[in-house]
């Protein structure tokens, strides 16, 4: 890595520390040396990419990364589509940017999802590609609801459990 530039070492480095794979197992897969993992991983701190919770367990620092815009957005499906919810879950969960998917209740959208782009360009694309999945799979919309953010003060999940 130069100073402020990944590159697709570092970025294979980060997508599988996101994935949960250890230092040992990254250097096996991508075919280097623990030594080099762990050297790497310590300017990808330092550079403040990945941001390391306690031993053996980091996130990312998504503004940093380029990761910055969310869209969450809200479905409400036509009657003749409430049938195939599942199907389309199940199409979301498997999307890597997806990041939640929620069935809503008390509301007349059935279904919510937040996804993380890198840029208005992206969304566009990928927006087009989820049209046209729903259209393949007859799948009708009566309303969907998008809100782009515009900038994330606080990107935490939950750790209180009680």
């Amino acid at each position: 890595m130069r100073r402020g530039e990944l590159d697709e070492v570092d970025k294979k480095i980060i997508e599988y520390i996101l994935k949960g794979k250890t230092q040992s197992e990254i250097a096996k897969i991508l075919g280097i040396t623990l030594r080099t993992v762990q050297n790497r991983m310590k300017v990808l701190e330092d550079e403040n990419y990945l941001i390391k919770l306690k031993e053996g367990y980091w996130v990312a620092n998504y503004q940093k990364l380029g990761l910055s815009l969310l869209d969450v957005t809200f479905l409400d499906l036509a009657m003749d589509s409430k049938d195939k919810i599942d199907l389309l879950i199940n199409h979301l969960k498997k999307l890597d940017f997806v990041e939640n998917v929620f069935e809503i209740v008390g509301s007349p959208y059935d279904l919510g999802f937040i996804v993380r782009y890198k840029d208005i360009e992206e969304y566009r694309q990928q927006r087009r590609l989820f049209m046209k999945w729903l259209r393949k799979n007859e799948i009708n919309i009566n309303h969907i609801q998008t809100f782009i953010a515009s900038r994330t003060h606080k990107d935490h999940r939950r750790t209180i459990i009680v």
